[in-house]
Parts: C-alpha cells; structure tokens; sequence
C-alpha cells in the first residue's frame, strides 16, 4: 500500500481581525484525537487557562524577548509583532512591504533574536526568514531569504533591513522555515521539499537527497537546498567547520528532511528537531552534521511499513497516480532498497502496519499522524512544571495537543511514548515557556482544520481560538478558561463510533425518501442534482465557504470562473487542496457529484452539472 499525504483548498485566509475568543465550555465534548493506540493523557487541571490575545495573522513563531514581551511573527499579515504577556497588548515592531503570502507556508515564517539584543554590546540584530515572489500573481515564482533587521529602542522599531542570503528555494507548500541561533554564534535554517512528489506537485521532484555541487555553491544556486537544515555565519556565509558532504562544502548541515518545521536547541547544545512524515511516521529527530535522514526514500525508519517511493517526477505523464497495479513503468522504491548511511529518528508519530486505514475514517485528520509544528526541549530545574521534566514539548496542528515527549537521562533518546496535554480545538503553532518555567504560550493558526473535539465529528474547519495566543499557567489550575478536552480516541473506537449511526453516513432524497441515488450525469436535470447536493453542501462544505460561497475561512465559491472546469472541481473535492480536507474516502462519487453540480450552479454560477464519471475519473 502506498501512503498519501492528503493535506491538501482554494483558500482565502481568514485573519483573527475583529474575532472574539471563542471558549468551548459550554459544548458537549465527543472525542478527541484519534490515534493508533491509547496515548496517556496528562491533567490540565493544575493549569489555569485564558486567552492572552487574539486578532493574530497566523503567528509562526514565539521568541522571549530580553524586555521581557514575547516576539513573534504574523505569516500572513508579514508582521514582527511584540505583545505583553500579562495584557495581551499588541505593537507591531515591522511591517514588510515584500513578503510573499500564499494560503499554507508561505509568508513571513521564522524568527530569532540575537543573544545580545538590547546588551549594550550593538548586536541588537533581529533575524527572519520569509518569501518573496520574482514572478506575478498569476505565475508565482517565490524564492525564500534570511533578513537581518536591526531594533531601534527609541524608535521601538526594526530597521535597517540587511538581506543575508537570498534566492533559497521555496514553493507553494512545505517551506519550513524555522530560523534559530545557536549557542555556536551560528544560524540554523530549516526548508522544506517544497511538497514535490505528492498532491498538486506531484511531478515537482523532490531534492531532498540531492546535494550541490562546487560549481552550484561558486555561483551561489542553492537550488539543491530543498529538504536540508542549513548552518550560517551571522552574515549569511558558510562556516569555515560545516560539514562536507559528498565532497562539497556548501551551507548544508543535514539533509534527507521532509518538512522540519521544529528545530531547537537543549541546554546541553543538542540540535533537536521535528518533521511531518506523510501520512504515518512524522518524526523527532537529533540533528548531527552532515547527516542524512532519509526522506524521500524513507520515512521514519528503514521498515517497509506502509511506505514505498514511488518517483512520480521519473514516470510517465499518461499513468495515473490511482493506477493499481502501477505499471513497470513507474519507479518505486521500498524502504530496504536504501542503502546510504541514515539516521534513524528517536521516535515516530506513528509507525503502523500496513493494513491500517489510511484515509478511511475521517480523512488525513485520523491519519497515523500529529503534524508537529515545532519542538521546544524543556528542563523543569527546581521550580518549573514537574510532569514536563527532560522533555521535549510538540505542539501539533491536526491534534490541538502539546505533546510532551520524555527523554532518557542523557538526552539522546525516547523515553516511551508521549503524554497530550492542553488538548484544545485549535491548530497549534508554536510553544513558548516563560522564564518562571512554569507559564506556557500556546500560538494558534487562524485556519485550517482539525481534530473535532466538541460536538459530533471527528475533524472540522471551526477553530474555537483562531489567531490567538493561549496562556496556561501551572500550579493554579480550577479556573481553565479554556476548552481543554481530556482523552484520545484509537482507531478502533473511532471506526466503532462511526458505524454506530452518531454520524449520518449517506443523505435521505427529500423527493423520494431513497438513500441510493442515481448516477449524475451529463443528461441529468441541473435543478433536481443542485437540489439533492444543497442540503450535503450545508453539511460538508458551508463551515468553511459559507452557506451562500462567501465564507471567509474557505475560497469564494460565488461566482468563481475556476468552477467552469469539472476536472477540476472534482480533483479538488476528491483529493482536496492546500488547506481543504480531501473528500474522496468520505464521500461516495454521487455525493460529490451532487456537491460539484450545487457549487457550480449557486450563487451567480452556471456551469452545468458535474457528473458522476467526472468524479470516477478524478479518482
């Protein structure tokens, strides 16, 4: 069985402008997370909970700055933004005016702060990584730089933009962009594959393996850099000690990643870092030079579970990605084919067999994945949260949960599996400890979706905190003020609750009272197919586009000229699309159908039907 990443939607962003903190209190809680086996849940209760702040554009990343504010980045506003971490109270300190914003990873990304900003010693430097478009808005053509800024007291602003290093590769999907300064006086650098190889760039191919050569890094193409961790000087050269690698000396510090979005530095100087696998076996990682992590040809470790590379970039262009059997023709590689030196992860989030139900219960949401979204090490010392102690702390984009992950003595290893805390309905973005140690920050995407942990579902578009900054303090816990939910769901349980009638799987025909409808086709009345896939839109759709295609979470579907083409629109539905969910393991092809033909008719739209071998074909 191949796996397929299935994060994949004709998005507008949604900004928290204007949005109130949404508390879950009152809801009724259904279940939370689904995961392959029962994950332990720690007790939220000894925190006290609230909404520090809201309105946020994405925020990306949280630094503690030295006056004591937390200093973050707004992906897509492109905002540096420093916010009081006892009011909330929000300044922008910059505002590009070059950034590059597209619906998942694209925009201002990383953040780091100079260990001597605001010293007296002049190294008030600020650096962040962000995209840029050399094309147009209808060809984008978007590369990823490092920028030093430097901080102005008295002005309270960053200024005096000095570029480090520019034309990085970047793409529509999977930038990374994590930016850290290590206790080396180095800059540490994560960029993603860019997504190549799977879902709308599944011709792109995928670089992770490939390394430069001198002539690349003599003429400063960096094309090659996809899917590494880079080591800078402050001034954005290669370091007299980076590693060679392939006999080539060149900015790359480790390769073979998929998506790193967490990379952080331990007390004791270890490089740790996190990375989304694609539909099982995200991944945590220590981060040695010159190492190779295997990625596209192996994903977590070299075991041939419920993963093959199949180089689509290699393979003709008429076979079809649904082709089962895949044809000679197609090049695919399991696991045990490769042969380099690779090293292998801590741990894997998770490791399943074959047989499991990839994208059968609730789409990529139930997949056998967290979606890491940062990493954090965390050494409680004497006063800090106990339960945490020689941990590293994931915060994760599809669950909602910090996961707490414990380490061995020396820090090399996993201890056992991890431990869910302060599980809420919300994508979390990045974590952030207070120096008392004992105050956490939890930053939240403005959209997307996510496990379902209030109500009747297992994943949803409705994020209770969107764009917000949530404050949990421990030690003073019975006034949560936030929806914490207290228990993960396994597999088994899911697929029991699904086939138990909570969750209506198929819709009742108003007209007949039949629940088998006819196949859609290109005869078929456009008024009676619209009229059975209005009331699956409301069900399926209207969170997101809204019940009249306007939503602000989801693209506008009213009048919208890319509906005219039924490849796409039935593509889209079945495999999803950016940040929209895919459909096609949720829905049958008449429902789609049904949809397709109901979006395509409303709302100043008139496109005809889509019928039911349309969506077959698209499959």
């Amino acid at each position: 069985m191949i796996k397929r990443h299935r994060k994949s939607t004709l998005v507008t962003p949604m900004t928290g402008g204007g949005l109130a903190a949404i508390l879950a209190l009152g809801a009724g809680m259904a279940m939370a997370q689904v995961t392959p086996t029962d994950i332990a849940t720690g007790d939220s209760s000894l925190f006290s909970s609230r909404v520090l702040t809201t309105g946020l554009d994405n925020p990306w990343a949280m630094r503690w700055g030295p006056d004591d504010r937390i200093w973050l980045t707004e992906r897509t506003s492109g905002e540096v933004t420093r916010v009081d971490p006892t009011t909330g109270a929000q300044q922008v300190l910059l505002a590009l005016d070059d950034v590059y914003t597209g619906p998942q990873h694209e925009g201002l990304l990383g953040l780091a702060l100079h260990p001597e900003l605001l010293q007296g010693t002049g190294n008030d430097y600020v650096y962040v990584g962000y995209t840029i478009n050399n094309g147009t808005a209808e060809l984008p053509d978007p590369s990823a730089q490092i920028v030093r800024y430097t901080y102005n007291a008295q002005l309270q602003q960053l200024v005096e933009k000095t570029v480090l290093i520019d034309g990085l590769p970047a793409w529509n999907d999977h930038n990374a962009g994590r930016v850290v300064f290590g206790p080396d006086g180095k800059i540490y650098y994560s960029i993603g594959e860019q997504g190549a190889n799977f879902g709308r760039n599944l011709r792109r191919p995928n670089l992770a393996q490939e390394l430069p050569t001198e002539s690349e890094v003599s003429n400063e193409n960096w094309r090659s850099y996809s899917g590494k961790i880079l080591r800078l000087n402050p001034d954005g050269s290669i370091p007299d000690d980076n590693p060679m690698i392939d006999g080539v000396q060149s900015h790359i510090y480790s390769y073979g990643h998929r998506n790193p979005q967490g990379l952080a530095f331990g007390d004791d100087g270890t490089l740790y870092e996190s990375e989304h696998g694609p539909a099982t076996d995200d991944e945590l990682n220590i981060i040695q030079a010159g190492g190779n992590y295997g990625w596209p040809r192996v994903a977590g470790r070299i075991d041939n579970q419920n993963y093959r590379y199949v180089n689509w970039s290699a393979a003709p262009e008429d076979v079809s990605e649904n082709a089962d059997p895949l044809p000679d023709s197609v090049p695919v590689f399991p696991e045990t084919s490769f042969e380099a030196d690779m090293i292998p992860p801590l741990a894997t989030y998770w490791t399943v067999n074959d047989d499991y139900p990839i994208g059968e219960i609730c789409g990529y949401i139930c997949d056998p994945t967290i979606a890491p979204s940062s990493i954090l090490p965390y050494q409680a010392g004497n006063d800090g949260i106990a339960e945490w102690d020689n941990s590293v702390l994931l915060p994760t984009l599809k669950h909602g949960t910090l996961y707490v992950q414990p380490l061995t003595d020396d820090g090399m290893d996993a201890d056992g599996d991890p431990v869910a805390w302060l599980s809420t309905q919300n994508r979390y973005r990045d974590v952030l400890i207070g120096p008392d140690k004992t105050t956490v920050y939890l930053a939240t995407d403005a959209f997307g979706s996510a496990a379902q942990k209030f109500g009747d579902g297992l994943n949803t578009s409705i994020l209770h905190n969107p764009g917000a900054i949530l404050k949990f303090t421990y030690g003073k816990g019975g006034d949560s003020g936030v929806g914490t939910v207290q228990s993960s769901t396994t597999v088994d349980e899911a697929r029991a609750a699904i086939g138990s009638g909570d969750s209506p799987q198929e819709w009742e025909d108003p007209a007949t009272g039949n629940t088998e409808a006819a196949s859609v086709t290109g005869e078929s009345n456009i008024a009676d197919v619209a009229a059975l896939g209005g009331p699956k839109f409301a069900e399926t759709c209207a969170t997101c586009h809204g019940p009249n295609g306007r939503g602000d979470a989801g693209a506008v579907l009213a009048e919208n000229p890319n509906l005219a083409d039924a490849d796409f629109v039935a593509t889209t539905l079945v495999h999803g699309y950016g940040y929209m969910p895919a459909f096609g393991d949720q829905l049958s092809d008449n429902d789609i159908a049904e949809i397709g033909t109901y979006i395509r008719n409303s709302w100043g739209n008139d496109f005809g039907v889509l019928s039911t071998a349309d969506v077959e074909e698209a499959r």
